[in-house]
C-alpha cells in the first residue's frame, strides 16, 4: 500500500468512525486535525484502536503524542514507520 492509499484510508477510518462537526471534504493531508479539533482524546484512542486494527501495527503509549496526530500526513508517515 502507498503512502496515498494510507492516508486515504485512515481519512476514511475518520469520517466513517468519529463524530466532527465540520465537513470530511475539507481534510486533506495537511489539514491540522488536533487545532481544528478534528480529533480529541477520545477520538485518538478510537483511531489508534482502528489504525492497528486496519493496519495490523501496534502503536505504542510512546507514539500518542502530538506530533504524530497533527495531520493525516503525520498519522501516515507513524503507520508507514511502523509497518517497516
Amino acid at each position: 500500500m502507498s503512502t496515498e492509499q494510507t492516508a486515504q484510508k485512515i481519512k476514511q477510518l475518520m469520517a466513517d468512525n468519529l463524530t466532527w462537526s465540520g465537513s470530511w471534504n475539507d481534510v486533506d493531508e495537511d489539514y491540522p486535525l488536533l487545532a481544528k479539533q478534528v480529533i480529541d482524546s477520545l477520538g485518538m484512542l478510537k483511531l489508534v484502536s482502528l489504525i492497528e486494527e486496519e493496519f495490523d501495527v501496534e502503536i505504542d503509549d510512546d507514539d500518542i503524542v502530538p506530533d504524530n496526530w497533527k495531520t493525516i500526513r503525520d498519522i501516515s508517515a507513524l503507520v508507514e514507520a511502523k509497518r517497516g
